[in-house]
């Protein structure tokens, strides 16, 4: 041992008696840490549900990149201890998105308002063409689907707002994996199709009639469009009857339990992203019970030179009725728009 080295060990024998006690201070940095885990797995227990329970866990959604000044990928921000009661309509911000291989960011594949009124008596599904024409604020004119790539979910809440005159109360993401997740974890769900869904780009077809939907049926599902009659407009609709046959499954026995809810949280992972007062809309899914999914679409392809029109005779009846928590009323003058699930598959 070197001289130096030896007045070191002597200096610190001398002041050891100085040092303070470490135990203390670890138990409290445990206690912390222990308390901010907990804290957060509440906030994704809360998110999940929320998503779970109020969006059937959710849509297409794959969005990798949240971005933009959102939280990072695991994290839910909100005021999770709320005990303000929620009252009037809710209005949440379901957006659709597959964050294809080489790209950077996403787009948006399906976006839809879920609209719950007050009564809660059911739980409406407004589906917004992807491909339509609207006014980005701060970007011009152009696809609703850019939205997500130019700005995250923010920007399209704000798109859809200055479209709709709607402010949505809550935003829901949720990652395509995590749904197909979260479809097997629950044994897979009932759906019926009208007609066939052609095989194309390597994904399986399925054709006219009753399937079952497991977990590996999620993705060739839901990102169906080719070779259908009205694309991307009976893609929404095939996404309506899952999302309804998916919440019908999830709520069978009026909620979800805690034993399963922990099933579909390890599913999900970090793949469930709210953005809104998650506290408010739990209390909002307990109102809810096992509501009536209704679904609003237009029926077929409408285009001006620009691109797609985005309900461009009823749009402005249709939000007006929306904000005014008059759908009920809205959907009886125009039926064809609207899609109900049969009394005895609820």
């Amino acid at each position: 041992m070197s001289k130096v080295e030896e007045e070191l060990r002597a200096a610190f024998e001398r002041h050891e008696a100085l040092v303070p006690d470490p135990a203390p201070v670890r138990d409290r940095i445990d206690f912390a840490w222990v308390r901010v885990k907990r804290r957060r797995a509440r906030q994704r227990v809360i998110g999940a549900a929320a998503a779970v329970l109020l969006a059937g866990v959710g849509l297409p959604i794959a969005v990798r990149g949240w971005g933009h000044g959102e939280p990072p990928a695991g994290e839910v921000t909100a005021a999770v201890g709320s005990a303000a009661p929620v009252t009037g309509p809710v209005d949440v911000l379901l957006i659709g998105s597959d964050l294809r291989l080489g790209e950077a960011s996403a787009r948006a594949d399906t976006v839809m308002l879920l609209h719950v009124p007050a009564d809660r008596g059911a739980a409406w599904m407004v589906s917004l063409p992807r491909d339509g024409i609207v006014d980005i604020p701060g970007h011009g004119t152009d696809k609703l689907n850019k939205t997500l790539t130019l700005g995250g979910p923010r920007l399209t809440a704000q798109t859809v707002t200055r479209l709709t005159g709607i402010e949505p109360d809550a935003a829901v993401v949720v990652d395509l994996t995590a749904l197909s997740a979260v479809t097997e974890a629950v044994g897979g769900v009932t759906m019926c199709l009208h007609g066939t869904i052609p095989p194309a780009f390597g994904r399986k077809g399925f054709p006219a009639g009753c399937h079952h939907i497991g977990g590996d049926d999620v993705t060739p599902l839901l990102r169906a469009r080719i070779g259908l009659p009205n694309g991307s407009y009976d893609r929404d609709e095939n996404a309506q009857k899952f999302l309804r046959a998916l919440t019908g499954k999830l709520t069978a026995g009026g909620a979800v339990d805690p034993a399963q809810l922990r099933r579909l949280l390890a599913a999900a992972r970090d793949g469930v992203r709210i953005d809104g007062d998650l506290a408010g809309l739990l209390r909002v899914v307990e109102a809810l019970g096992r509501p009536e999914v209704i679904g609003i679409r237009e029926p077929s392809f409408a285009s001006r030179a620009s691109g797609e029109e985005i309900y461009p005779i009823v749009g402005k009846s249709l939000y007006q009725a929306i904000r005014d928590d008059r759908l009920e009323e809205w959907a009886t003058a125009n039926p064809r728009l609207v899609s109900r699930q049969p009394a005895g598959q609820r």
